[in-house]
């Protein structure tokens, strides 16, 4: 599986620019969690408040380290100290990122978590897991220097590719 890193022009604000990373067959991992968490309606207040931290976060804070739930080695939102009231093994919605720096992040996918470890949960397995994948390769591309952070960006060459 190949996977490529593209930027979310919209997503571009005064401290952070988001990233986010396309699969070989097209999938934007962003806009599929967008998608599907937009087509059921119990989630829509939740997904308020994940891209109103994203707009925050970009806009006033930077993508300090505080601002995320480290997960291995991925991160998620919503923050550690957000907190909303849900029914037994519901632990709410998770978008799974890779911050980079304080001024880039990578947004990836998630889901509704419905168990303690994301590597369980039946709905986070498969974002979680990809996301730890992702974070290894670009630690190691990091490295490696095939790919840098400059500023508010990441520096690839055009032809550059992630293979999982």
């Amino acid at each position: 599986m190949v996977a490529t890193i593209t930027k979310i022009k919209r997503l571009s604000f005064k401290r952070v620019n988001y990233y986010t990373v396309e699969i070989e067959d097209g999938n934007n991992e962003f806009e599929d969690f967008m998608f599907r968490m937009n087509q059921i309606p119990e989630y829509k207040i939740q997904l308020g408040h994940i891209l109103q931290f994203i707009k925050e976060i970009g806009e006033s804070h930077g993508a300090k380290s505080n601002h995320f739930k480290h997960e291995r080695g991925a991160e998620a939102l919503p923050p550690p100290y957000y907190f909303i009231e849900t029914e037994y093994g519901n632990y709410g919605l998770r978008l799974y990122c890779l911050r980079l720096s304080e001024s880039v992040v990578i947004l990836l996918n998630g889901d509704m978590k419905t168990h303690d470890y994301p590597d369980q949960c039946p709905n986070c397995k498969k974002h979680f897991q990809l996301a730890n994948k992702l974070s290894k390769k670009i630690q190691e591309g990091i490295i490696e220097k095939t790919i840098a952070i400059n500023e508010k960006e990441i520096e690839i060459e055009e032809d550059f590719e992630i293979y999982l």
